[in-house]
């Protein structure tokens, strides 16, 4: 057991896997494979005979019988599908496959190195069973943090090299005169690079805040105090979600995003000089300590609903919808009862739905003792739904204290205690700022189930 190397001829693949219905031979199974994959695998082929096998990836094999020279293929069937073909594209006769892709693979076999890539690199394992557990901590996620865990997309275009939505978002926090808090956001992992880069990559957007991309630099001719405020404001409004990235997808949005700034944010484009790479540009080039226009936060007591004005959720359920609809329509003066109970329902039929939407979570608990199942408690559910989008989404964990907070503390609308006393005490009646502060420490956790 262990390290093995292995010729091409030795390997089988796995009747077994689970990308498809189990297979009644090996040329059955490839053409399984084929079937599923079609031109991902003659993309993996491809990349064989370009760039060889990857050398931080080995397969994991079983034998196909004991003290065989043959070996199966638990991990790595897409793999050994391609390098049969390769191998043999004679292999293709009499399967189900598009004529113009079996020459293709037919055409690529002929630039096929079998020398470079052989002996190929295995690990064997005993056993099926012990296969499996390695094989599902692959392929299900992070599992928090025993799998692979994905690189954020700040991380991505880091191991990349320097990029032009990577350099804007390094000059601002340099050079933006920000707050920690602000810096810090900027630093999180679940920062909208891409959203960034889709604005940057728009002539029209780089046009009218005064930079321009020349070989992968972001370059201006203006004087960085200028092209500065734009740059700040779109770097900031996206770290503070004051605009949502589905407002941002066609060139149109994003012109009309842009335009809707405040002279205070618009750079002089009169002011042109000399061109030049602005993460070369000195801090000596600023003015000194310049203030840049803060953003007015909207005080909560000025609130008319519990919902604040130009949040939107992408609810998806029809009834949870409607719910939404409510908390944001009712006002605050009006309706208090109605506002607590409905905002206790959307936060479980929210919690629900996101649930009933993977597998691997559920609203219900069986009993060890008896085997009775029943519904799990709602801040049970909550926990696991947090959890759910720290491992399986990228998000931080910080974002959510405040809904979990809430639902410990007695005196917060959304606590079971506090509710009951709403329906069946006559004293207890909720307040307008318990409900706002509700709202506002379960916000995050709504735009993460409905994003």
């Amino acid at each position: 057991m262990g390290a093995v190397e292995i010729q091409i001829e030795e390997l089988l693949l796995d009747a077994e896997n689970p990308r498809f219905v189990r297979g009644s031979s090996q040329r059955d199974i490839l053409q399984k494979v084929l079937d599923d994959q079609q031109e991902k695998l003659y993309t993996l082929a491809e990349s064989i005979v370009d760039d060889g096998m990857n050398p931080m990836d080995r397969l994991l094999v079983i034998r196909a019988d004991k003290g065989a020279d043959r070996f199966i293929a638990l991990e790595g069937n897409r793999r050994v599908a391609a390098l049969k073909i390769l191998a043999n594209p004679g292999v293709l006769t009499n399967l189900e496959l598009k004529e113009s892709l079996k020459k293709r693979f037919e055409k690529l076999a002929e630039r096929f190195d079998r020398d470079g890539v052989e002996p190929i690199a295995g690990f064997e394992v005993p056993s099926r069973e012990i296969g499996t557990s390695w094989i599902l901590l692959r392929h299900t996620g992070e599992n928090g943090g025993r799998g692979v865990v994905s690189w954020s997309g700040i991380a991505a275009l880091r191991f990349r090299g320097s990029h032009p939505a990577l350099q804007a978002l390094d000059f601002v926090r340099a050079n933006g005169a920000l707050t920690v808090e602000q810096k810090n956001l900027l630093e999180s992992n679940s920062y909208p690079i891409t959203t960034l880069d889709r604005l940057l990559s728009s002539r029209e957007v780089r046009r009218r805040i005064g930079i321009d991309v020349k070989k992968s630099k972001l370059v201006s001719n203006l004087p960085p105090d200028e092209f500065m405020k734009p740059l700040r404001r779109i770097v900031l409004d996206l770290a503070q979600k004051h605009i949502k990235v589905s407002k941002l997808k066609d060139t149109g949005q994003q012109i009309e995003y842009i335009d809707s700034f405040g002279s205070e944010y618009k750079p002089d484009l009169s002011k042109k000089g000399k061109l030049c790479e602005i993460d070369a540009i000195p801090k000596s080039a600023f003015r000194a300590q310049a203030q840049y226009p803060k953003r007015h936060k909207a005080d909560p007591s000025e609130r008319k609903t519990v919902v604040p004005r130009g949040i939107r959720l992408n609810v998806q359920d029809n009834r949870v919808a409607s719910i939404f609809k409510e908390l944001r329509t009712l006002k605050l003066e009006d309706g208090p009862n109605a506002i607590a109970v409905l905002l206790r329902v959307f936060l479980e039929l929210s919690v629900d739905y996101y649930m009933r939407s993977y597998p691997e979570l559920t609203t219900r608990v069986k009993d060890p003792k008896s085997g009775k199942e029943s519904d799990k408690k709602l801040a049970r559910k909550v926990q696991e739904v947090v959890d759910h989008l720290v491992s399986q989404k990228g998000a931080e964990r910080k974002d959510f204290n405040g809904i979990t907070r809430a639902l410990t503390d007695r005196r917060n609308p959304l606590h079971i205690d506090l509710l009951h006393g709403y329906v069946h005490n006559l004293f207890v009646i909720p307040k307008r700022h318990d409900l706002i502060g509700a709202w506002d420490e379960a916000q995050p956790f709504f735009e993460s189930i409905w994003q």
